[in-house]
């Protein structure tokens, strides 16, 4: 990965770009003068409105912040502010990851490279790698706590580049994160150091030793001589990863001189095949893994070519119906997103027609499962119009109800409870019925979606007068509910009012319901 995103160096976006063969369209959301230095990566915690925006640092004064950006609002003051960073080359703040429980602990995790000793390793030289445990404020949720911070791991690293630097909680609830090869291909082979590698383990700790946990399922134990925290090995610089909706984790491997790679699926104990191989092993070796795609350097495979991969994530976003459900990403020397198939073998790649952008180094989706692509100088929506108006999660315009003899009101969302209310009323003496169901979304913890019906409600009307039909929800279900929104599923209710009047006429009405979690008091 090289930054050519440095001062000094125009880049070129260009917004709205239209004619795409998605439909979709870029539009930058992040206000001009906002951004203090080049951005380097975004996330959201679970359930939580506001982006959160890494930023890599200022080379001149060593210091990096992470920024907010609150329901399309930018925040002024940072959320938090770190000092004694190494910008240099490829280094600097890497990712950051918010853990599912979030919203109650407070604690959340960035990954940043030390310029040299501090209060949090008296002894650290230039290059350390480092993963730190922050706190959010408990007066004011958008600041972090600055005066707690908590080493979680570290690791020396000599070279400026292949640092790696993708770090996420897996559906499991474990943290991953990728270091690169620190310049020296024999390290991805070598299981007693953590340099070419994808690691997991369990941040929490108290402080002091030991400041994390190795999960009893990871595929290498300390008997075997391997450093445990290891999950996969045999990467070059694996720069950015992602875990699927279905929970597969994506890699893009970064490559040499010739070839980039998507790795994809259960890479548990897996050797991805760097330096024997750099793209897919020809002839095929049984005991290394190939990736999912790999394309060249030169274009001559018609996969647009490049110098550096940029792993991306999937759509989840249903308004951008081209590409929901596709594995999107780019190359850090090319102006253009391509997506994959992760179901298929070898991606069936294509191009999104989202181009016209210089030199992208991330992409990310927010707890509403809309989709963005990060440039070190501006973060960008990709949405199904230039507007960038359209609602996400998407929520089409629901059927007119009827407006002649009769009336029924179904919210477009309701406060999660033991009770779901909705309202019919009649110009004449009438029957309402309410039918409707639950549903709730996969998210990264819950692999399938589940649905269940709720039990009819009807009622007589008398003229004119407004009645109201009360759902009753199961009462075991609805802490069951809750979680699941915190956890990111999308919960639902579609509804249909049914009025029969006493001259037989009649009408209906329906719409989906999205519950929401109380607001806190």
């Amino acid at each position: 990965m090289r930054w050519i995103a440095a001062a000094g160096v125009a880049l070129l976006f260009l917004v709205g770009a239209g004619g795409t063969a998605s439909g979709a369209e870029l539009v930058k959301v992040t206000p001009d003068g906002f951004l203090q230095s080049d951005l380097s990566y975004m996330d959201s915690p679970p359930n939580d409105s506001r982006i959160f925006l890494a930023e890599r640092g200022n080379p001149d004064t060593g210091r990096a912040s992470i920024r907010i950006l609150q329901d399309g609002e930018a925040v002024s003051t940072p959320f938090l502010t770190i000092d004694n960073v190494d910008v240099r080359g490829e280094r600097g703040v890497m990712s950051i990851a918010f853990p599912p429980d979030y919203a109650t602990s407070g604690l959340f995790y960035v990954f940043w490279i030390a310029e040299g000793p501090d209060a949090l390793n008296d002894s650290a030289t230039a290059g350390e790698i480092r993963i730190v445990e922050y706190r959010r404020s408990g007066e004011n949720p958008n600041l972090a706590d600055s005066d707690y911070s908590r080493l979680v791991i570290r690791t020396p690293h000599s070279a400026s580049n292949h640092n790696g630097g993708w770090m996420e909680f897996g559906p499991d609830g474990y943290l991953y994160f990728s270091i690169g090869d620190n310049a020296n291909r024999d390290h991805a082979q070598d299981l007693q150091n953590l340099f070419g590698k994808i690691m997991r383990l369990d941040p929490a700790g108290p402080a002091g030793s030991p400041a994390y946990s190795i999960p009893a399922d990871n595929p290498f134990t300390a008997a075997s001589g391997a450093r445990t925290e290891i999950w996969a090995y045999g990467l070059r610089n694996p720069y950015r990863g992602a875990f699927a909706p279905d929970g597969r984790l994506t890699i893009g491997d970064v490559g040499e001189g010739t070839w980039e790679e998507v790795n994809a699926g259960d890479l548990k104990g897996r050797n991805l095949g760097w330096p024997t191989c750099e793209g897919f092993c020809s002839p095929v070796q049984n005991s290394l893994t190939d990736p999912l795609f790999a394309y060249n350097h030169n274009g001559s495979d018609g996969n647009g070519g490049g110098c550096a991969v940029i792993g991306g994530d999937v759509v989840e976003d249903p308004s951008l119906t081209g590409l929901t459900g596709r594995y999107i990403y780019a190359d850090f020397c090319g102006g253009i997103i391509r997506s994959l198939n992760l179901d298929v073998v070898g991606g069936d790649p294509e191009s999104t027609g989202l181009t016209g952008f210089g030199n992208p180094v991330a992409f990310g989706t927010d707890s509403s499962q809309c989709s963005y692509m990060l440039q070190g100088n501006a973060l960008f929506r990709i949405v199904a119009d230039e507007t960038g108006t359209v609602a996400c999660p998407y929520e089409p315009e629901p059927p007119p109800l009827p407006e002649v003899n009769y009336f029924s009101f179904i919210p477009n969302r309701a406060v999660i409870g033991k009770k779901f209310v909705v309202g019919a009323k009649c110009s004449i003496s009438c029957t309402a019925t309410a039918t409707g169901k639950v549903r709730i979304s996969r998210n990264r913890y819950r692999k399938t979606p589940s649905v269940f019906s709720l039990k009819p409600v009807n009622r007589s009307l008398a003229p004119d007068t407004r009645g109201n039909l009360v759902f009753q929800l199961p009462a075991a279900r609805v802490p069951k509910i809750k979680q699941a929104i915190r956890n990111g599923s999308r919960v639902t209710a579609p509804v249909k009012v049914t009025l029969v009047g006493e001259d037989s006429s009649g009408g209906s009405g329906s719409r989906t319901t999205r519950f929401v979690l109380p607001k806190r008091r």
